[in-house]
């Protein structure tokens, strides 16, 4: 056996262990179920797979005979270890979170942290450094405090001896953030060093004997080796922040997280919005914190019409994770309604719009499923143009110097608000050009800007003073992007939407700029669409997609304040009445 099998060669999977390579697969595979008749294979082209839970099994079966790489041995022991605490981690945390904080104070009550907590973070804390568990998934709605929850925990776990380190993998325009918020809760208690700049910098960073090191996702795929270096020289604690950005399982970043993750003691993910697009979308998350336990046995088929209700079940029964919402834990903050604004497009926008709806219709009518397959890229493109039409034509129709629907009716909402009224408001654009017009158009009024060119740390977060504690800064343009998480906004009550991101995470994390701890005003966003357009089509699309994701993480029903959808439901009411008659 031992001459069938050099090494094992891991890559950590949820469905089990991949073993490479494949000089003999045949012989290797007799062999193994020979000893094992229990096992269970499944061959692929890379080699075969089978339960990582089994790996220790056969070494024993060999005589220790197997010669195991560092990482299959680690993610075995690994799995092992969950699996067998899983169950008392799994009952000792549901217990915390249907107890009372009171309960869960006395539980963490060794924090120097403790008092600062509000009492859903300090019963967050208390189900995630359970002894012997494996971390957990934070998932608390944009702010309600998920970067305190985090803190506390570390703090504790370094209070208790669990852990000397912390790693936190976090989007780059929000790794300076982390820095700031270790600095108001804990004082000069950890040092924080910001892996930032070229390779030297970010590596004299992963050496400086920093407390806490911060990197952004690119940073983790660049400098593996210098991560992996230092999660197995000390106990990390590893942090992913806005963790649907590692929902893909098979992208280069999920793939590098997932391997530094063998090295780290606990994970923890954070994110408000972790199903933005899809039920699916959450099952990597938990799989990096507890490497398969929630959904081992769970078949990810976006096809399968029951796949929603298995994964909520998977949760349910086998998931660490902490849900808390806005209106269930801050009890002083103010009420949200929403105003989509339908206009008509003006004639020489319209005419740019039909001509490309109407060409494209041709093309997907005149293409065959195999053809429309291969130029998908093309046709997707030729969709978002439409979006973009929406916005400005400009970039379609040369000479276009007409003000757009949206423009124009613009003027009036902002004229009204910012000059009249003197209130300050966040306007959301999705597209570049549109922006630069948007900042040219009013700069008058006091105007700063977060998008995609703004990269600086410290020039995003002046942008952000100026908006907060300035009298004369009146708008806040901005990218959903690139500024819909992370910022307080809350300056203004009131956000317009110019045009919309087709990616429910970033309309969802934005709405709650302005609606956050602090907000003392009742919020209103105003959603500007072209009437009888694809917009409306995709924006109803979002709101769906942030209906599923309610239904996943059991949050429960609520309407929108909307005034359309009220009337209309008296409207109906009444017709109900008449037809009785």
């Amino acid at each position: 056996m031992s001459s069938l099998i050099g090494k094992i060669d891991l890559t950590p999977d949820r469905r089990g262990a991949l073993i490479t390579p494949l000089a003999d697969a045949g012989r290797l595979r007799s062999s193994l179920k020979g000893s094992n008749p229990d096992l269970r294979f499944r061959r692929t082209s890379d080699g075969f797979i089978l339960d990582l839970a089994a790996l220790p099994k056969i070494d024993a079966a060999l005589g220790d005979k197997l010669q195991w790489s560092p990482l299959a041995r680690r993610a075995a022991s690994n799995r092992a270890a969950i699996q067998e605490s899983a169950a008392d981690v799994l009952l000792a945390a549901t217990k915390i979170k249907a107890g009372s904080a009171e309960v869960a104070r006395q539980l963490i009550s060794d924090s120097s942290l403790t008092d600062m907590l509000d009492d859903h973070q300090a019963l967050n804390v208390a189900a995630l450094t359970i002894p012997d568990s494996w971390g957990g998934c934070v998932f608390d709605e944009q702010g309600t405090g998920k970067t305190v929850t985090l803190i506390a925990t570390f703090d504790l776990l370094v209070e208790r001896n669990h852990a000397d380190a912390l790693l936190v993998v976090a989007p780059k325009s929000m790794i300076g953030e982390w820095a700031v918020e270790f600095e108001r809760f804990c004082g000069g208690l950890y040092r924080v060093a910001i892996a930032d700049g070229d390779r030297r910098a970010k590596s004299r960073a992963f050496h400086s004997g920093a407390d806490v090191v911060v990197v952004n996702y690119e940073t983790v795929v660049s400098n593996a080796a210098d991560l992996e270096l230092l999660a197995r020289r000390c106990r990390l604690i590893l942090a992913v922040d806005e963790s649907f950005n590692v929902k893909n399982p098979d992208a280069r970043r999920t793939q590098a997280i997932k391997d530094l993750r063998e090295w780290c003691s606990r994970a923890y993910v954070l994110c408000g919005t972790p199903a933005p697009n899809s039920p699916s979308d959450i099952v990597a998350q938990f799989d990096l914190v507890d490497l398969g336990l929630t959904f081992r046995g769970v078949k990810v088929d976006l096809r399968d019409p029951d796949l929603a209700d298995e994964i909520r079940d998977a949760m349910s029964s086998r998931g660490l994770y902490v849900r808390n919402l806005k209106k269930n834990v801050l009890f002083d903050l103010p009420q949200r309604a929403f105003t989509d604004v339908h206009v008509e497009m003006e004639p020489e926008q319209r005419a740019a719009y039909e001509k490309i709806l109407d060409g494209l219709i041709e093309e997907v009518e005149g293409a065959t499923d195999l053809s429309f397959s291969k130029r998908m890229v093309h046709f997707l493109e030729r969709r978002a143009a439409l979006l973009r039409v929406c916005s400005d034509p400009a970039f379609l129709v040369p000479g276009y110097n007409q003000t757009p629907s949206k423009t124009a009716a613009l003027d009036v909402i902002l004229e009204d608000l910012v000059h009249v009224r003197r209130e300050k408001v966040v306007l959301w654009s999705f597209y570049r050009a549109s922006l630069e017009r948007l900042a040219c158009r009013y700069k008058r009024y006091g105007l700063v800007r977060i998008d995609g060119s703004v990269v600086d740390r410290n020039e995003r977060r002046e942008a952000v003073r100026s908006f907060q504690e300035d009298d004369h800064t009146m708008i806040f343009l901005g990218n959903p992007a690139a500024a819909g998480a992370g910022l307080t906004l809350h300056r203004s009550r009131v956000a317009v939407y110019e045009s919309l991101s087709n990616q429910a995470a970033h309309y969802l994390q934005s709405l709650d700029r302005i609606h956050r701890r602090g907000q003392k005003l009742d919020v209103e966003y105003v959603t500007l669409l072209c009437r009888d357009s694809i917009e409306e089509l995709e924006y109803q699309r979002l709101l769906t997609k942030s209906q599923v994701q309610a239904e996943l993480l059991g949050d429960p029903s609520e309407p929108r304040r909307n005034r359309q959808v009220f009337l209309s439901d008296l409207l109906a009411a009444k017709e109900l009445l008449q037809g009785g008659r």
